[in-house]
């Protein structure tokens, strides 16, 4: 497959596929420190077509600065590129298996997802068959129970648009997609602040007790945790720091 690169900021920037179509790819930073995980980054965006991979740009050159390897990853979505309940978590397996497949994460593998991506993070860390499961999953404000999410009409229609209908109508496809705390691999870490008007806190206090950590932030939020000069954000740098696959 073609393979483009670009500089920014004196850091290589490789926009690389990791499918055949069109929103199939991801942007990846080669790791300049060793014994560094490669950090996956997913956007956000209640999984809609209008959303993409730049919200993650100001993590993606903060994590490139220190010398981690990223993989800012886009996926289908809902809307014409053809995103929806299986093909959208089927992209961001492909993806995050591609990785794996080309050594990027030997160091280790830590995937951090913002909002829905957040959402796609945690069903990655409860993923069967994974090429190379995780070792941190960090969630920030992310929608971490689709069920209840769609009950509750977190982000109004967004979960209808997802999966295709409620989950009375399609509960089969909301078991695929719900992220399941009994199976997550590595270290889960959640932050959530109290003033997020997108996805309310209590997704990830529901969590408490069932992952590792459950940050939850006073006055903060739902576009402050992909702020890198944030506080929040040090909490996430503290936890890769702290990564280790061995």
């Amino acid at each position: 497959m073609r393979k483009t690169t670009c500089t920014r900021l004196a850091t290589v920037i490789e926009h690389v596929p990791y499918g055949t179509l069109p929103d199939q790819f991801g942007e990846h930073v080669a790791a300049t420190v060793d014994g560094l995980p490669l950090v996956v980054l997913i956007h956000g965006g209640f999984w809609r077509e209008q959303y993409r991979l730049d919200l993650m740009h100001p993590l993606r050159d903060n994590l490139a600065g220190a010398g981690y390897g990223v993989w800012n990853i886009e996926y289908r979505r809902v809307g014409p590129s053809g995103g929806g309940w299986d093909t959208t978590t089927a992209d961001v397996a492909t993806a995050i298996d591609h990785a794996a497949a080309q050594g990027w994460a030997d160091g280790g593998l830590a995937v951090v997802g913002h909002s829905a991506g957040g959402h796609l993070a945690l069903w990655n860390a409860s993923r069967l068959g994974a090429l190379r499961p995780p070792d941190l999953t960090v969630g920030q404000a992310p929608v971490a129970d689709v069920i209840a999410a769609n009950r509750q009409a977190v982000g109004r229609d967004a979960t209808l648009n997802f999966i295709g209908g409620s989950a009375d109508q399609f509960p089969d496809r909301y078991e695929h997609v719900q992220p399941d705390p009994g199976q997550f691999a590595g270290r889960v870490l959640l932050i959530h602040g109290t003033a997020d008007d997108n996805v309310p806190l209590w997704q990830s206090t529901n969590l408490d007790g069932r992952v590792d950590i459950v940050h939850t932030l006073h006055g903060v939020d739902h576009f402050d945790v992909i702020d890198p000069t944030h506080r929040s954000w040090t909490l996430v740098r503290n936890e890769l720091r702290r990564c280790d696959p061995r």
